[in-house]
């Protein structure tokens, strides 16, 4: 990947220093290719690798010999002695150098803005702020690949321009200060999506372009408009500089949704009291304490196009009359906004010189009238319909504590931990529904949300246990499966941290960063097919390949499993058996950073004012997962995975970089 970002800063100010004009704009460009593909797909070269790869394959030879002289596919599996297309798996090089994807990017976003200075304690300003990108991309599968040969392109095109016009107030009447803002907004927002890909393959090999399609390409484009108009107002009133109240208001109109629900007011209140300012002259010990109390309600919209019908090109009913058909998804005229409400209170305090302190907050929200695609039976004409329903609860904690252990004349150690928990549960869903389905993956479970039940559960087949807790073992020395999907966890964790620890000696200083997670679990695709397909080491661990396996359990009948099964027949089982099998905790202990630097010492006069030079190392291990196969963290937050659901994730990648840092 090349990457270039150009920033452009500059403000001006007139004789009275009444007027300004303002700007900031930055232009990003990259250009990437053979971006890893993620997720359960073809070119991700952990899929095919992993549920049909062997063993025994020298990955030298694949990469010395990846193609044939007559550019077909050199690969371990081929379809016949005379047809060498692939019949299961590409060899991996020929998926990153042949079937590779590359990609370009443009945005330019920033702003260009002016305010004038009415009085010594009224401003006025209006502000536009940019966000244009333009993003390309082009995929490819050769000819000779597993798959049909194809090309696709897509472009997308999205601009997003704010108007914003402020009148600002700051003024002090003796012990009080207030601040206030008043002003309005309008946002438009147009996006376009371009795309064309071949149909039935590729005429001619390595030639990748949409005519080269054997039959006629396929296209489709769309264009979206979404405008918002916005007027909002915030007050902060001081007192003292220890007492402080801030309230806001501001109501949104959204094109998105229906004329008489289209308008959504969100107010906030915060009251905030610095108790330090009182007891300083009695505990000097106490630098700062703070408590903090505040109410919001924030309201949300959805898409465009939500709300009414939109037609799509299906086919020519004749050489002149195209025919459209609707969509899938049923819309709905009476849609309503989102709403969500929260409450929050907080405490601060710094002790002994700063040298030690902590901070806490505790927080509660429900959201309601939450805009979700419900499933319908195919029988209506449409696969979802969209719908306002349920009401779901956060609650959780976060606390930070910093220290100065030790401060000397030449070391310094700070140290400072965050821990954060967050608890979420539905509480309804739409009458007569107690279950939602968010995301299916590619095999066995899905991602859902059930009443009662915390929100982002795995669903699916679980182990049968007896009245004792015992897994049950079927006849065929097998673990037996539920009829139905069961809970088989949560995919959010009960906890999240990190611990920061910075020494400084002399002009040398050093970071570490570790972060954490505990609870949650996810399901793993890969696992399951690498233990279907003989591929990981728990497949062939204590020599169960030669002498099979009892599994631990009871028969139907509660006595003792006796059936000892093969270990190919275990392996297969992690498809054909339990969901559950497949379900691992999402606990890690991460090596996040080591920073070390040096900053060199400067004179005054020198006309260099600061040197430093840094070296940095990031992701550089992980302790504590489940299965030391897979990185628990890059599964629970996504990265072409449904969130929870490990599906050919990619291996974690450590990065190592320096820093050189000049001022002048």
């Amino acid at each position: 990947m090349k990457k270039n970002v150009f920033n452009i800063s500059a403000s001006t100010v007139s004789a009275d220093k009444k007027l300004e004009v303002f700007t900031n704009l930055t232009y990003f460009n990259s250009a990437a290719k053979g971006r890893s593909e993620t997720g359960y797909a073809d070119n991700n070269v952990m899929q095919k690798f992993v549920q049909w790869g062997h063993r025994e394959l020298d990955m030298t030879e694949l990469k010395d010999m990846y193609i044939m002289p007559d550019g077909t596919q050199a690969t371990w599996n081929r379809s016949g002695w005379n047809d060498p297309t692939p019949a299961y798996s590409n060899n991996p090089y020929w998926s990153r150098y042949k079937n590779y994807q590359n990609d370009t990017r443009n945005r330019v976003y920033g702003n260009v803005g002016a305010s004038y200075q009415i009085t010594d304690y009224l401003k006025a300003q209006y502000k536009v702020n940019l966000d244009f990108f333009v993003d390309k991309q082009f995929e490819r599968n050769a000819v000779y690949s597993q798959e049909q040969s194809k090309y696709k392109e897509i472009s997308r095109q999205q601009y997003e321009l704010n108007n914003e016009f402020m009148l600002m107030f700051n003024k002090s009447f003796g012990d009080y200060s207030v601040t206030a803002n008043a002003g309005a907004n309008l946002m438009k927002r147009n996006y376009e999506y371009v795309f064309g890909e071949t149909v039935g393959g590729l005429a001619i090999a390595d030639f990748y372009n949409l005519k080269n399609s054997i039959s006629s390409p396929t296209s489709e484009n769309k264009r979206e408009k979404k405008a918002t108009n916005s007027l909002f107002g915030n007050v902060s009133v001081g007192w003292k500089s220890m007492m402080y109240l801030e309230g806001s208001l501001r109501n949104d109109w959204s094109s998105a949704l229906p004329d008489g629900n289209n308008s959504y007011i969100y107010p906030s209140v915060t009251g905030s009291f610095i108790f330090s300012e009182l007891l300083k002259e009695d505990f000097e010990w106490l630098n700062f304490g703070k408590i903090r109390l505040g109410y919001a309600e924030v309201g949300n919209d959805t898409d465009p196009y939500r709300i009414i019908d939109t037609y799509t090109q299906y086919t020519n009913v004749d050489s002149s009359t195209p025919g459209y058909i609707m969509s899938t998804e049923l819309k709905n005229a009476d849609l309503k906004p989102e709403r969500t409400s929260s409450f929050e209170v907080g405490l601060e305090m710094n002790f002994l010189n700063n040298r030690l302190g902590f901070e806490a907050t505790y927080y509660y929200a429900k959201t309601k009238n939450q805009i979700i695609p419900l499933s319908v039976s195919g029988s209506t004409g449409y696969l979802t319909r969209v719908i306002n329903a349920g009401l779901i609860e956060n609650k959780g904690i976060e606390l930070a504590f910093h220290a100065t252990p030790l401060k000397l004349a030449d070391f310094e150690w700070s140290t400072s931990l965050t821990l954060a928990s967050n608890k979420n549960k539905v509480k309804e869903l739409l009458d007569g529904v107690d279950y939602y389905r968010l995301a299916n993956a590619p095999f066995k479970v899905e991602v859902g949300a059930r009443v009662n039940e915390a929100y982002g559960v795995i669903m699916g087949t679980n182990f049968v246990y007896d009245e004792n807790g015992n897994k049950v073992i079927d006849e065929e020395g097998n673990y037996a499966a539920t009829n139905g999907n069961e809970k088989l966890g949560s995919i959010y964790p009960d906890f999240t941290g990190g611990w920061t620890n910075t020494f400084k000696y002399k002009n040398f200083d050093l970071g570490v960063l570790l972060d954490f997670s505990k609870g949650g679990k996810f399901f793993s695709t890969s696992y399951m097919w690498g233990m279907y397909s003989g591929m990981l080491e728990e497949s062939a661990a204590n020599n169960i390949r030669e002498d099979g396996i009892i599994l631990d359990g009871v028969q139907e009948d509660g006595s003792k499993n006796t059936v000892k099964i093969s270990g190919q027949t275990y392996g297969e089982s992690h498809y054909s058996g339990p969901a559950a099998q497949n379900v691992f905790k999402s606990d890690y202990i991460k090596l996040r950073e080591i920073n070390v630097g040096y900053s060199f010492p400067m004179s005054k006069s020198a006309f260099i004012k600061s040197l430093r030079l840094a070296a940095y190392g990031r992701n550089l291990a992980v302790w504590g997962p489940d299965t030391k196969h897979f990185d628990p963290e890059a599964i629970v937050t996504g990265s072409g995975n449904v969130q929870g659901i490990e599906g050919a994730a990619l291996p974690g990648v450590a990065s190592f970089g320096f820093n050189v840092s000049v001022k002048f």
